[in-house]
């Protein structure tokens, strides 16, 4: 991970160094910058818990559904370092991200996740009905938190 200390440094370009990564779910840090960074290249309706391993500020969200042409896509944040059970915990946000949709969100002021943040994402929004159902293919995700 140490590769990646410039081009942290460089704003505009922090996102396209993981497109080469093909993992699961990664998360890159560096002593000498305060932001941590995660990347999943096929986040599902099951809940990728606590992600960053402790509480944080979510600074920017960027959502690649373009795999998605004609599938909407609805990715849910939950304040929490536990499981959530998804189909019955209301997740805190979420955020609709349209078939062939790529989404930048940035918080400039930051979102506290002081339990950890975990997402999911699946074709339904809210808690009701099936929302278990998972997208087509694989949505990418990309947070920046401090």
């Amino acid at each position: 991970m140490d590769s990646l200390t410039g081009v942290l440094r460089c704003s505009g370009v922090v996102y396209d160094v993981f497109r080469g990564v093909i993992v699961a779910l990664s998360v890159a840090t560096n002593s000498g910058f305060s932001y941590k960074m995660a990347y999943d290249t096929d986040l599902e309706a099951d809940a990728k818990v606590n992600i960053f391993g402790s509480g944080v500020e979510l600074h920017l969200l960027d959502v690649d559904n373009a795999a998605n042409g004609g599938q909407v896509v609805y990715v849910k944040l939950y304040d929490s370092s536990n499981t959530v059970t998804v189909g019955q915990t209301a997740p805190d946000y979420q955020f609709r991200i349209g078939g062939g949709e790529r989404l930048m969100f940035v918080l400039p002021g930051g979102v506290s996740f002081a339990g950890g943040l975990t997402m999911n994402c699946s074709t339904t929004a809210g808690t009701s009905g099936d929302i278990t159902t998972d997208p087509t293919n694989g949505v990418i995700v990309n947070l920046v938190a401090k």
